[in-house]
C-alpha cells in the first residue's frame, strides 16, 4: 500500500472514530499539516545530499585528475644498435626515441606481439641471471662478439 492510500485510509479511520465534526476536522488539519512539513523536510534533506553528492563527486574527479596526471609511467629500452639500456616515459602515441648513448633513432611499436631480439620486456627466449634478464639469442650473439673480440685482441 501507498503513502496515499494510506492516508486515504487514515483519513476514513479518523472520519469512522471521531464523531465530533469540529474535532475530526482540527484533527485533519493537523494530519495534512504535519504530513506536509514533514514531506518538505525529506525533499530539503534530498535536495541537501544530492548537493553534497554532487560536491563530493567533482572532489573524486579533481583527485583522480591529479592522481593520474603525476602518475608518470617510464620503459626501459634497450637500444638494438648498441645495447645501451635507458629510461624514457612511456607515451604510447611516440613513434620513435633516440638513444643517449649512439643517437640512432629506435622504432618504438607498442603492438608487437613477438620479440623482434631486441627488447627486455617479452621474456621471449629470455632467461634471468644475476638479477639480470637477458634475451638468450643476444646472449649468444654477445658472447660470440666478446669472444671474436678477444681473440682479435690476443693476435696483435
Amino acid at each position: 500500500m501507498g503513502i496515499k492510500e494510506q492516508l486515504q485510509k487514515l483519513m476514513l479511520d479518523m472520519k469512522a472514530n471521531i464523531r465530533d465534526e469540529k474535532d475530526l476536522k482540527y484533527v485533519q488539519e493537523n494530519v495534512i499539516t504535519t504530513l506536509a512539513d514533514m514531506l518538505q523536510k525529506m525533499d530539503d534533506l534530498n535536495n541537501n545530499n544530492q548537493i553534497k553528492i554532487a560536491k563530493l563527486e567533482e572532489k573524486i574527479d579533481r583527485m583522480a585528475k591529479e592522481l593520474y596526471l603525476n602518475d608518470v609511467y617510464d620503459i626501459e629500452i634497450v637500444c638494438p644498435y648498441c645495447n645501451y639500456q635507458f629510461e624514457t616515459e612511456f607515451d604510447e602515441n611516440q613513434k620513435e626515441v633516440k638513444c643517449p648513448e649512439c643517437n640512432n633513432v629506435i622504432e618504438l611499436d607498442w603492438n608487437e606481439e613477438h620479440c623482434s631480439g631486441s627488447c627486455s620486456h617479452c621474456m621471449e627466449n629470455c632467461v634471468q641471471e644475476d638479477d639480470e634478464t637477458y634475451n638468450t639469442n643476444e646472449k649468444d650473439t654477445k658472447k660470440k662478439e666478446d669472444k671474436d673480440n678477444n681473440e682479435d685482441d690476443e693476435d696483435m
